[in-house]
Formats: structure tokens, sequence, C-alpha cells
């Protein structure tokens, strides 16, 4: 039994349906003059799923395979967003908070407790950017802040095309 109709799912990502679908991707890294340099390639599938968009991402860096998958609800009672990420390679788990603006979804891990600590012991907070670009891309940007949010860079840079 469905807790939810085809009706309210529809109303509840309509500003976001871009992201469902199957998708070629190219992955890019920010260089130190502020350029995005290709570092890889590989899919990404969204699928509707009971009361969620869910993503499996994979892309190849070099020889290094990256596997990801995500899960993007809806919070109503908050009108927000949640994005749940699992990196498959590492074993992290990360909650996001996300608002829709202009059909730009953009998420960020401050809330969640988590940060990505290097080997120099700098404590890093990710911000998504998720945002259409025509009927067949759309583009993830991956920002990163040292300061708790108050200043972000880029960091990642996901293009997706429609396959």
């Amino acid at each position: 039994m469905s807790t939810i109709d085809n009706e309210v799912l529809t109303h509840r990502f309509s500003k976001i349906r871009y992201l469902i679908g199957d998708f070629n991707v190219k992955m890019y890294r920010s260089s130190a003059s502020g350029e995005w340099i290709q570092a890889g390639t590989g899919s990404a599938g969204y699928r509707l799923t009971a009361n969620f968009i869910t993503e499996k991402i994979e892309l190849l860096h070099g020889s290094r395979r990256i596997l990801m998958h995500n899960t993007l609800g809806c919070d109503s009672e908050k009108d927000a967003f949640r994005l749940f990420t699992l990196d498959m390679n590492l074993g992290v788990m990360d909650v996001f908070k996300g608002t829709v603006s202009e059909d730009i979804l953009i998420f960020t891990n401050l809330e969640s407790g988590i940060k990505t600590k290097t080997s120099y012991g700098e404590c890093f907070a990710f911000k998504l950017i998720y945002k259409q670009l025509s009927e067949r891309n759309n583009e993830l940007i991956i920002g990163c802040s040292k300061d708790n949010g108050k200043t972000w860079f880029p960091f990642l840079k996901n293009c997706y095309e429609r396959k």
C-alpha cells in the first residue's frame, strides 16, 4: 500500500524533476587558477521510488572507481529537502539539508555534525548546487568550506548529459 499518491509526489518534486533519468557524467576538479579540469567520466541514474528520488552514480577518476548512492527526500513539514549520501568506496555517510530557489537545489551538510577531516587536521563542510542547464543537461557543483560555511570555494563539478 502506497503512503502517498503520484499527484503529491509530482508536486513535491516538480521543481527538480529534471534530475530524474539516466545520464552520462563528466567530472571536473577545480584548479588552483579557478579553471575546471576534466578528471573523470561515468554514468548516473536517478529514479523516483516511493517517496524519494534515488541516485546511483559511478565515476572513473584515473584508475579509481567512485561509487555513490544518494537518496533525496522532501521534508514537507520543515519545507526542506534532505539528501542522504553513501560513499560506497570509503564507507562514509552524510546528511544534507537543502532548499529550492528558482529550480536550483542547494544543499549543505553544516547541520549534520559530520565534517570531512584531512590528514592535516583541517575540517571541511560541503555545499551541493544542482542546476538544470537545458532539457538534456544538468550540473552539480560541489563547494567546500573550512570556516563552517562563511566562505565556500569550488571543489568538484559533475556535468550530466541525458542519455
